[in-house]
């Protein structure tokens, strides 16, 4: 039996546990934190991601623990309707619909598929070495593990990317986020998944179950400005207070410690993401900004395919090359697109955001459809 070590307990990594059990290849998976709880706010699975969750046979799971995405909505700050996107037809165009979900519910699912055991939490993971026979990784502790092949699934600031490949460096969207979910009953805020623009600044909100929400903010700023947890709220509430109901409910009754808040920031496409037998995975290998809502996405399908080509290919090598081949530029689309839709989306200037909401009111249904046929339909 084939073995295998994935660095990171992320989306990406268990999924990728996942499909190596699925297909009979033993996975150990290491994850520096020291517990996997309720953390996080919410995600966004779209049809692509859901159709390679049914592939694992958790996508039934998945669906019930969050919410179907059934319409959403392009607005201004002030409420007006900028586009609006029909999705219960979703499921016969994609073959799945589109769900939300909070990262931590998701992440009891994709624990549950894995056995005990399976995930070992407070490693660290300092250095991988690798040799003809196999890989071996060295963790903060002076632990080692082995097996035949490790995949990097580690995260925008992969520890194994850093390795493998130095010389690829993070860029800064040049705005950063905030991101919180909260227990509503208001009616406008369970109703319509929708993303809010206003003049460098945005605000999304997205149901995630029956009375959950989860929202997030975004704002032109300087890269590495932190702020206290105490003065998160009312910043946010002073930005964002005056925009339409139920943005400032919203904040109003997010806790200021349950706020969370970072930088966006991705990195150019990867030439290569392999080297002998190790590889990398999601944002390690793919990193995008969020605004397509694929960054998820883009690792289940990730996993997904890599499993497939495992099991196909009896040398590690060509499995991870036929890996890359079909991957690589369906993730460069994604992590592109993504960065040109933040850069409008952002703008500031008065009569450019003026032009691009008449553009985006003027986007035909049609047109749209086709836009997302691209994203969605394409077979991973």
């Amino acid at each position: 039996m084939r073995t295998a070590i994935i660095i990171g307990a992320g989306v990406g990594g268990l999924c990728t546990a996942i499909a190596l059990q699925n297909n009979g290849i033993k996975t150990t998976v290491f994850e520096k934190a020291e517990m996997l709880g309720d953390v996080g706010a919410g995600l966004v699975l779209a049809a692509n991601a859901v159709r390679s969750l049914r592939r694992m046979g958790l996508a039934e799971q998945a669906i019930a623990a969050g919410s179907k995405i059934m319409r959403t909505q392009i607005r201004t700050h002030t409420g007006d309707v900028l586009a609006e996107t029909d999705m219960s037809n979703y499921e016969d165009l994609f073959g799945a619909p589109g769900i939300a979900i909070h990262r931590a519910a998701l992440h009891k699912v994709l624990l549950g598929a894995l056995p005990e055991g399976a995930v070992r939490l407070g490693a660290p993971c300092i250095s991988v070495d690798q040799d003809p026979d196999g890989v071996t990784a060295r963790f903060e502790d002076g632990s080692e593990a082995r097996a035949d092949f490790l995949i990097g699934a580690d995260g925008v600031r992969s520890v194994i990317r850093r390795q493998l490949f130095p010389q690829v460096s993070l860029r800064y969207s040049g705005y950063t986020a905030w991101r919180g979910a909260v227990t509503s009953q208001d009616e406008a805020a369970l109703g319509i998944t929708s993303e809010s623009w206003g003049r460098g600044y945005r605000f999304g909100i997205i149901r995630m179950d029956t009375e959950r929400i989860y929202w997030f903010a975004t704002a032109n700023a300087q890269q590495g400005v932190t702020y206290p947890l105490h003065e998160r709220k009312n910043m946010l509430l002073k930005i964002f207070g005056s925009w339409h109901h139920p943005i400032k409910h919203l904040l109003e009754a997010t806790p200021a410690e349950a706020i969370l808040h970072n930088d966006i920031s991705d990195f150019a496409p990867m030439k290569q993401w392999s080297s002998g037998r190790i590889t990398l995975l999601g944002d390690a290998a793919h990193a995008t900004t969020p605004n397509m809502g694929q960054g998820a996405c883009m690792a289940i399908e990730s996993a997904d395919v890599l499993g497939q080509c495992l099991v196909k290919n009896a040398a590690i090598e060509t499995a991870f090359q036929e890996y890359e081949t079909r991957r690589k530029p369906r993730t460069a689309f994604i992590t592109n697109q993504s960065w040109q839709i933040g850069r409008v989306a952002q703008m500031e200037n008065p009569l450019a955001c003026a032009m691009r909401n008449f553009a985006v009111n003027t986007f035909s249904n049609n047109m749209m459809t086709a836009q997302l046929s691209k994203v969605m339909g394409v077979e991973a």
